[in-house]
């Protein structure tokens, strides 16, 4: 009889504890409703750490409206309640798409509201990257991952969140913490899915070439040329991978070849004018931009590049006519009109230059130009306190 009056006491106790769960997810329903927020995350959290209430997808379903609506309050007091609501609501909505699967009683309510959350779960795991907060932000890529099985209506994914900016997200944030090992592991399945983004590649590179590891770093920027052949940052990578090899010739060679490869190719163009620039090959280095601002007039690097070499050869000149004696009159003027000429030339492309991304050394050179042609109107359109 004892036994039995003990066995009911029990059963009362197991039922009543249960109730008590029970009516903390109505309190914290409650709460979320008369805008107590702070007591509605207490009651929802005692009820998700209890066994008999933690596998309700309604709870789960309240406890992701209640930190969503904390971290979406404009209220510093409000927000303050809890730091990672964001990553607190989103992981609510998950467990409750997942104890409601086959019985879909919330799934059209809270689809929705885990897109959301997921989307501020993304910009915060950026956040926390630029902070330097590497770990917690790793963290929040994980909880995103596990969170797309859920994208129901495609919405993570135009929200951009997706598995592949996810894993794009992790490889910035090991590569900004050091990470080598898995920053190479996590770049290598982005180039195995083959991303659209070039800076995975020049950031290996660079990686490597801090380790010394010159083959591994141009194979990287191979496989990169391979996908973006014009993207400027891997051609002056890897121009400057051959250059610190001494490899100028090879370098000259693959770019003279690609530019015959894809004739129309503009960045090509001027990459190998640069390298003519670099051994003094200045009229092949001017012949290559001139082809590049024929693809692409409005070309401002071709243009200001151009504008250079054109106003180096008329100060070259001009040095001649300064070391020449004052009896050679007439080879002195001969010197001044070939300078004028290139100066000429020089203000057509510095003009383009300026136009196209107005600067203010361009300005002032432009300046001293027109004032030594001679043209005071022009000189006075690019003068120090003329906007």
């Amino acid at each position: 009889m004892r036994n039995l009056i003990l066995s009911t006491a029990l059963v009362c106790a197991t039922v009543s504890t249960s109730l008590a769960q029970s009516n903390q997810v109505q309190n914290a329903f409650n709460y979320l409703k008369n805008k107590e927020y702070d007591k509605a995350k207490t009651a929802a959290d005692l009820a998700a750490t209890n066994a008999s209430t933690s596998n309700s997808a309604k709870l789960w379903m309240y406890r992701g409206r209640i930190y969503k609506v904390i971290y979406e309050d404009k209220e510093a007091t409000v927000r303050n309640i809890d730091a990672g609501a964001e990553e607190k609501a989103l992981e609510s909505f998950i467990a409750c798409l997942k104890f409601d699967k086959g019985n879909d009683i919330y799934k059209d309510e809270v689809k929705g509201l885990l897109v959301q959350s997921s989307y501020a779960v993304s910009q915060k795991a950026k956040y926390l990257k630029d902070t330097k907060e590497y770990d917690k932000a790793i963290t929040l890529y994980n909880l995103l991952n596990e969170a797309l099985p859920f994208d129901y209506d495609q919405g993570m994914k135009r929200n951009n969140v997706t598995k592949e900016t996810i894993l794009f997200g992790k490889y910035k944030t090991y590569l900004a913490a050091g990470n080598k090992e898995m920053a190479r592991e996590t770049v290598d399945k982005l180039i195995e899915i083959k991303y659209k983004d070039a800076t995975i590649y020049t950031d290996m590179a660079k990686l490597l070439l801090t380790e010394k590891d010159t083959l591994k770093a141009l194979s990287y920027i191979e496989k990169g040329r391979a996908l973006f052949e014009d993207n400027t940052d891997l051609i002056n990578t890897e121009i400057n991978i051959y250059l610190a090899q001494g490899k100028i010739g090879a370098l000259k060679d693959k770019l003279i070849k690609a530019t015959e490869v894809t004739p129309d190719n503009e960045v090509l163009h001027c990459v190998l004018a640069n390298v003519y620039n670099s051994t003094k090959e200045e009229d092949k280095a001017v012949e290559e931009y001139k082809k590049a601002i024929e693809l692409k007039p409005d070309y401002e690097l071709a243009n200001y590049n151009l504008g250079v070499i054109y106003f180096s050869r008329g100060k070259a000149w001009m040095d001649k006519v300064n070391a020449l004696p004052l009896k050679e009159e007439a080879k002195a003027k001969d010197y001044e009109a070939k300078a004028k000429v290139e100066f000429k030339s020089a203000t057509e492309y510095l003009e383009k230059s300026y136009e196209i991304s107005p600067d203010k050394r361009t300005k002032q050179t432009l300046f001293q130009l027109f004032s030594r042609l001679g043209e005071p109107e022009k000189a006075a359109k690019y003068a120090k306190d003329k906007q």
